[in-house]
């Protein structure tokens, strides 16, 4: 039955040209959890965030798609049923082997009814990040200005300023009053002290 539900996917190179060429109007949707999508994603993607309450909301017809796609994006959206729909998964594969219950399916399903062209990007984020890296943006993308340099002894290095009034060192920097005035933090600046750890 999920076989039926799309009529047509689409590889990445056909993607890539649809997009640079610029003559119709794509939308693209990333069906990942949005940690995912902050982690990496295609650019102008619109993430609609694949949880478990989004999910029954989209079965029960609690939330149109159109407006679920409105309030996901970073800007407003000019939504066309004519317009080509792309969506994609971390591994997107042929429809017909997704569970009837999964997000996508349900996604599909929905965005099946309000849009003509609608396709399933085949091998999805991870297919298309690898082919096409520059044409992704997010975390990731961040490139860093200089290689750690893991080697280097940290133990008596005492706070770092990170901005005019945020610090970041350990418990020893903020028991240690001689290494805070040493640095310029003193006890009348320092309105609270956060601490982090990992069990």
């Amino acid at each position: 039955m999920a076989h039926e539900m799309i009529g047509t996917q689409i590889v990445t190179e056909r993607l890539v040209a649809l997009l640079e060429s610029g003559t119709e109007k794509v939308l693209l949707i990333d069906s990942r959890p949005f940690v995912e999508y902050n982690t990496s994603h295609i650019l102008e993607a619109i993430n609609i965030n694949c949880s478990k309450l989004m999910k029954r909301r989209l079965q029960q017809d609690k939330v149109l798609i159109t407006e679920l796609i409105q309030h996901s994006a970073k800007h407003k959206v000019d939504i066309d049923c004519s317009q080509k729909v792309v969506v994609y998964g971390q591994s997107s594969q042929d429809v017909g082997f997704l569970s009837s219950d999964c997000f996508l399916t349900v996604l599909l399903s929905k965005l099946e009814k309000s849009f003509n062209s609608l396709h399933l990007l085949v091998g999805g984020f991870a297919e298309f990040s690898r082919c096409f890296p520059g044409l992704c943006e997010g975390k990731s993308t961040i490139v860093p200005t200089c290689i750690s340099q893991p080697c280097l002894s940290v133990a008596n290095i005492g706070p770092t300023r990170i901005l005019p009034n945020l610090y970041l060192g350990c418990q020893r920097d903020v028991l240690n009053k001689e290494l805070m005035q040493q640095n310029g933090i003193g006890q009348s600046k320092v309105a609270h002290y956060l601490h982090f750890y990992s069990t």
